[in-house]
């Protein structure tokens, strides 16, 4: 059976903004933002980048809100059925089966959207001056390595140009914000006013109880905070992620739902330029590294100094780090076991920058049965199986590809990827793992 949820209109006190989600019999919770700091951009920009960032956020608040397990249809999807309040009920009703549609693939459950309209009135506020250069486009930031290398590239190929970055985080979750504040830091050290942050903003949910880990919505939420400052300072909006991750062609076909995340994949991506080309919003949406692997990513800006070195290596990229207490090493920033920590892993070695005591678990002594080793286990036979390029573009399209004018380029991109992990485990993997992969 599905949970209806109504999303009420958002209200604004004080900086922070709170929208009720009402769950009728299943209950209540608040999503809540420290949204003074986007409140200069929502003032200019559009109501519909503005209504786009609420749903947004809503999004992100009930994917945390619905546990997933005991509130699924099928043993992982949920389904909900969720009424969101809107500027323009005209233009966003032409629009209830795209947004449906998009949220299903990007977090694997079963989304039925409608709209009422919206009451929402914010108060005034003038732009601060640091905002008055003129800025090349807006640049996600989550303290990544990915969008690291996203706002490093640009900054050191375009010596004349600006960047404004805006990033995010859930102080619910540990470890984003730390890593934003450090990076940035070291950034304006290095690019001084050339690089303006956005002050991040933080969306949490606010309901007592279990909240759902997966977070299969943060990029959703990313994009949307993103759109009302690109939309008002009419910039573009770049989302630095490396294709492998993008694609996230699944290890097995049992992991096409879920155990895949769909943060920046292509589908995902297109679906919201349609979204916002119909709302009538101007920003055009790009992944700049939608062909390169991480390993190439690094690779492009690796070398330049230790000063960049050192940034790539306080980054993070773990999934998984909120769960110290399952590492051999606790005190280690990434855990070792996720597949996020796999990509960075091979792209560092290959690099030359690996540090092997920043991962919690060293991969030569996982169990690949045990649950904490089963991604790791997974990887390893996706390598060791035979695979055509025949059999890489089946795959593609059955996990969600639709432009054929990019297969081919797609196909490469996997190939490379694969060829990148493989050299991983035949650096750092044990004798029979090396041995699986040779056969």
């Amino acid at each position: 059976m599905g949970i209806s949820i109504n999303v009420g209109s958002a209200s604004y006190d004080a900086g922070e903004l709170k929208i009720i989600l009402d769950g009728g019999a299943f209950g209540n919770a608040i999503v809540k933002s420290n949204f003074g700091g986007l409140l200069p951009f929502a003032n200019t920009a559009s109501p519909e980048a503005v209504d786009f960032f609420m749903l947004s956020a809503a999004v992100y608040g009930i994917d945390r809100m619905v546990v997933r397990r005991p509130n699924s249809v099928d043993g992982w999807s949920r389904d909900l059925e969720v009424v969101f309040p809107v500027t323009d009920l005209t233009k966003w009703n032409t629009l209830a089966v795209e947004i449906s549609a998009m949220l299903s693939f990007l977090t694997g459950d079963y989304w039925k959207v409608s709209f009422s309209q919206s009451t929402l009135q914010l108060p005034g506020e003038e732009m601060d001056v640091i905002y008055q250069p003129e800025f090349a486009h807006v640049n996600l930031f989550s303290g990544g390595l990915d969008s690291l290398i996203g706002a490093i590239r640009f900054l050191e190929e375009n010596p004349d140009r600006n960047l404004l970055v805006i990033s995010h985080y859930d102080s619910q979750m540990k470890g984003p914000k730390g890593d934003q504040v450090d990076l940035l830091n070291m950034l304006h050290i290095r690019y001084g006013d050339r690089l303006v942050a956005v002050p991040s903003v933080k969306v949490e949910l606010d309901r007592p109880g279990k909240k759902e880990t997966t977070f299969r919505s943060r990029s959703i939420l990313f994009i949307g905070m993103a759109g009302i400052v690109a939309d008002s300072m009419s910039l573009d909006l770049k989302v630095p992620e490396n294709g492998s991750v993008s694609l996230n062609y699944p290890l097995s076909p049992s992991r096409r739902s879920a155990c895949s995340t769909r943060t920046t994949h292509p589908r995902i991506l297109d679906s919201v330029k349609l979204i916002w080309s119909i709302l009538g919003l101007s920003s055009a949406i790009e992944n700049p590294f939608e062909f390169e692997t991480k390993g190439e990513m690094v690779e492009s800006i690796d070398g330049i100094d230790d000063s960049i070195d050192e940034m790539i290596l306080r980054s993070n990229s773990c999934g998984k780090r909120r769960h110290d207490e399952r590492k051999a090493n606790p005190e280690a920033k990434h855990c070792g076991v996720c597949m996020p920590c796999v990509y960075r892993r091979a792209a560092l070695i290959a690099a030359g920058l690996d540090e092997e005591d920043d991962y919690g678990d060293n991969i030569k002594d996982l169990n690949f049965r045990t649950k904490k080793g089963q991604d790791i286990g997974a990887c390893i036979e996706f390598l060791a199986t035979q695979l055509s390029e025949r059999d890489i573009r089946k795959e593609l399209i059955v996990n969600g590809i639709s432009d054929v004018s990019k297969l081919d380029q797609y196909t490469d991109l996997i190939v490379r990827t694969r060829t990148e992990l493989k050299e991983l485990f035949l650096t750092i993997g044990s004798q029979t793992v090396k041995n699986r992969l040779d056969d």
